[in-house]
């Protein structure tokens, strides 16, 4: 994988920032739920939709200059309760996808591709199993899987990670989500991003500290975590307890194709989940990146977009 690493930084400037949040879109699904979302890049592009890690769409701004070099339009829906996007007590990852169906029929998408990243996970995998038929591509950046009772796998997490995961797969959401909250919390009191950033030093291998020493990443960190807990610390701590507890369908029984990317030395989604992924979901593949952690998805992204290019288009 190395050979297509491309290390031209993607994240937007602050100026950038501000212009491309002044966007927002909204569909309301059947039962009347709102659905926010966002559109970057190349507006008569190869359409794929992104699905954003625990935080919110902020994540697929770092996605607009590759697209636009690439030739792929860009929708980046909020999941229920982040940032613009309704709250919908008890919403699972099935109906998520399936409303995310009814999006794309709202759009006239015949056919498009979906990339998630990170605790985006269970949306992506039900995603490929309720849409398939009208799949071009599923890319998997490094994503959680079902694996968080697993002690071999929660031992290779950073600290904070495997403090969050044992309270979510124990807790009931009304308890789960006062310990998620100290997230929220920290954030409103800790206003410079250079010292939010210092929230994650346990999960921070060699690639991912070069990463959080830049400037520009710390801002785009903290908006990315403020837009999370926009509306209160249950509906994070809910899309959060998401990831944690059953998705109501197996890896085995999606049927499409998924292309997974991951770091060697990630520590917020290590390894050995991707491998989970590879080895259960019957069509699949695994490109690892050596030495790299888990933002490298995020700041070279110019590297997933050119793979996507030469691999489905």
């Amino acid at each position: 994988m190395n050979d297509l690493y491309d290390k031209r930084l993607c994240l937007p400037s602050r100026k950038d920032f501000e212009s491309l949040e002044e966007k927002p879109e909204f569909f309301t699904t059947a039962s009347r739920k709102r659905i926010a979302y966002y559109q970057y890049g190349d507006p008569k592009g190869h359409p794929l939709l992104f699905y954003h890690g625990t935080g919110s769409h902020i994540q697929a701004m770092c996605l607009h200059k590759p697209a636009l070099e690439y030739g792929f339009r860009i929708i980046a829906p909020d999941r229920p309760g982040v940032g613009l996007s309704e709250f919908s007590p008890g919403w699972s990852v099935l109906e998520f996808a399936r409303d995310i169906g009814k999006l794309t029929d709202h759009l006239g998408l015949d056919s498009f591709g979906i990339v998630g990243i990170s605790g985006a996970g269970p949306t992506l995998m039900a995603s490929a199993y309720v849409l398939e038929k009208r799949l071009k591509c599923v890319i998997d950046l490094a994503c959680a899987m079902p694996l968080y009772k697993d002690k071999e796998a929660l031992s290779e997490l950073g600290g904070t990670d495997r403090f969050y995961a044992r309270l979510g797969t124990r807790l009931p959401l009304i308890v789960f989500q006062f310990p998620f909250s100290l997230i929220g919390i920290t954030m409103k009191f800790l206003k410079k991003p250079e010292l939010f950033a210092k929230m994650f030093k346990s999960s921070l291998c060699p690639a991912d500290q070069e990463i959080f020493s830049i400037p520009d990443f710390q801002y785009f960190l903290m908006k990315d975590f403020q837009t999370l807990f926009r509306n209160g610390s249950k509906a994070a701590a809910h899309d959060a307890q998401n990831v944690y507890r059953n998705w109501g369908f197996s890896l085995s029984e999606i049927k499409t194709h998924i292309e997974g990317f991951q770091g060697t030395a990630d520590k917020f989604i290590p390894p050995v989940f991707s491998s989970h992924m590879a080895k259960t979901v019957l069509d699949s593949n695994l490109n690892l990146i050596e030495g790299q952690g888990h933002f490298c998805h995020i700041v070279y992204c110019y590297n997933t977009l050119r793979k996507i290019k030469e691999l489905f288009y």
